[in-house]
């Protein structure tokens, strides 16, 4: 056993600080898992969105 550990019960002040630090130490999958979940937008949108793709006009320029 290490020699830090002793028999002492956890208070609920370092309980809060060992979640606060475990929530630090995840907290860039949790933006990753985040950014992947919401990073697709649904098939009908998306196939409307390239539709539209070539719809555009050159107004204002003269050539």
């Amino acid at each position: 056993m290490p020699s830090n550990m002793s028999d002492e019960p956890i208070t609920p002040v370092q309980m809060a600080i060992n979640g606060l630090k475990l929530l630090i130490a995840i907290s860039p999958l949790l933006a990753l898992f985040y950014i992947i979940y919401t990073g697709f937008e649904p098939e009908e949108v998306e196939r409307k969105k390239r539709e539209q793709t070539g719809d555009f006009q050159l107004d204002g320029h003269a050539e």
